[in-house]
């Protein structure tokens, strides 16, 4: 039986960014995987290991100093090209509703006005924002405003979605409310998705397999596949099983900090 090719692949990809008058600062050196068509992949590792600089790669928004990623086989070259971004900060453009932010994308893929209004607005109501079309952003609470950027980058139709720590800056009940909406939504509407996130819990309850990254220049440090059926619901963060798998990788994220500190 020939495997299937993958839906994404990473291969030796490094970046530096340039300092006045340092040594270049190596942020991604030589990394590579794959990413299964429709699979779920969370990312977890220390600040400052490069995450959210490797999204940036992938979506095409900074060009790699070495190496290249492929999407269907083909190399990327820029941004858009089946690719969609929700980025922790929200986002969103302060003089636009709601709808007209989830708009934007489709503008941009030069969507006629009456088509992409009715698809932007089948989006908000998919992350649950119906009656909010024409808030701005400043009137919409901070889960809100990211379920508006969730929307946004889905309402392109990407053939992969790409997520820096969309909940990271959300309150705990926020949080755990957005992962299962998130779940419900990648269920019904299924893409593959990159998942960057600082919870081990979070990673757990989400993916499908968890890239644990060591601090910076980031390397892989543990492919931990994720074995729950889904769907999933709370319970399960409870469970021996999930609690086993966090302690697993808290060992290795844990190994890597107390190697920082000791050597500050």
């Amino acid at each position: 039986m020939i495997a299937a090719s993958p839906k994404l692949e990473v291969r030796d990809l490094t970046k530096c960014f340039r300092r006045a008058k340092d040594e270049p600062l190596r942020v991604v050196d030589g990394l590579s995987f794959e990413v299964a068509d429709l699979e779920f992949l969370a990312i977890i590792g220390p600040s400052g290991c490069g995450k959210s600089t490797l999204l940036r790669l992938i979506d095409g928004l900074i060009p790699p100093d070495s190496g290249a990623v492929y999407l269907n086989g083909k190399a990327v070259t820029g941004s858009g090209q089946g690719r969609g971004m929700v980025f922790q900060s929200f986002d969103l453009f302060p003089w636009r509703t709601a709808l007209g932010n989830v708009e934007f994308g489709l503008e941009l893929q030069g969507m006629p006005p009456a088509e992409r209004r009715e698809a932007s607005r089948s989006y908000i109501a998919l992350v649950g924002l119906q009656g909010f079309e024409d808030a701005y952003p400043h009137e919409l609470s901070g889960g809100m405003q990211q379920r508006v950027g969730l929307a946004r980058a889905l309402a392109i139709r990407p053939e992969v979605l790409l997520m820096d720590e969309p909940f990271g800056a959300l309150d705990i009940q926020t949080r755990d409310l957005l992962q299962d909406q998130l779940l419900h939504i990648w269920e019904r509407d299924k893409k593959t998705a990159i998942f960057v996130t600082h919870s081990i819990e979070e990673a757990i309850y989400l993916a499908d397999r968890i890239l644990v990254f060591s601090k910076s220049p980031a390397r892989i440090e543990l492919t931990m596949p994720v074995p729950f059926p889904r769907p999933r619901s709370e319970g399960l963060k409870t469970s021996p099983e999930f609690l086993e798998i966090r302690r697993s990788i808290w060992q290795v994220l844990k190994k890597d900090a107390l190697a920082e500190e000791h050597l500050a």
